[in-house]
């Protein structure tokens, strides 16, 4: 059910062209499998919604729900129902983002047969050349420092995306009679607002 729910609302916002809306939403039901059940139920609930949507949409779309969120999903569901603190739970869900996307990039740049990531890479050599420039430095950006900071901007977009997952997972989860362990204090007092389910 959780599966059909997943895969249901993947390919509504694709059609409808509300993916980027229904971003913080698509995980919910893995997690609310590992969370109910298990790891293991997690890891099968992604499964069905991946081959589900292999026949609803093919398979690139398929695969891009598995890069995108089903990785992310699995990491967080597994993160929560292991009980693991945010401090350890949030990094690791940003590196299973971080590697999700490269990975789709990988899928995006074989199918489009342009190299996306060497694109990315342009970009922020661009953004450091012009940075360069405001700050009145002469020379070109090594590229060690285009791909540190390459990395380091999506290891920031990574823990702010999870950071935010977590929180409002824990409001909704909360109303769904179901509580995430640990919650730092901050998270506390937010989530301490909302009645009970």
């Amino acid at each position: 059910m959780l599966a059909a729910v997943s895969a249901l609302a993947y390919t509504v916002g694709n059609l409808l062209r509300v993916e980027a809306y229904l971003a913080y939403v698509l995980p919910l039901p893995i997690v609310l499998a590992a969370l109910r059940s298990g790891p293991l139920a997690a890891f099968k609930t992604l499964t069905v919604a991946v081959l589900l949507l292999l026949i609803l949409m093919g398979p690139v779309r398929a695969v891009t729900y598995l890069l995108v969120y089903g990785v992310l999903s699995l990491a967080l569901g597994i993160a929560w129902a292991w009980r693991l603190p945010w401090a350890v739970s949030v990094p690791l869900g940003a590196l299973a983002r971080i590697g999700g996307y490269m990975a789709y990039i990988m899928l995006s740049s074989w199918v489009t047969n342009e190299n996306l990531l060497m694109l990315m890479v342009t970009n922020v050599y661009s953004l450091l050349d012009q940075l360069s420039v405001v700050l009145g430095t002469t020379g070109s950006p090594p590229l060690l420092a285009v791909l540190v900071v390459l990395c380091s901007l999506l290891f920031v977009n990574g823990l702010m995306y999870v950071m935010l997952m977590h929180i409002l997972y824990a409001i909704m989860l909360k109303g769904m009679g179901l509580k995430l362990h640990r919650l730092p204090r901050f998270a506390e007092r937010l989530v301490g607002q909302i009645p009970e389910a």
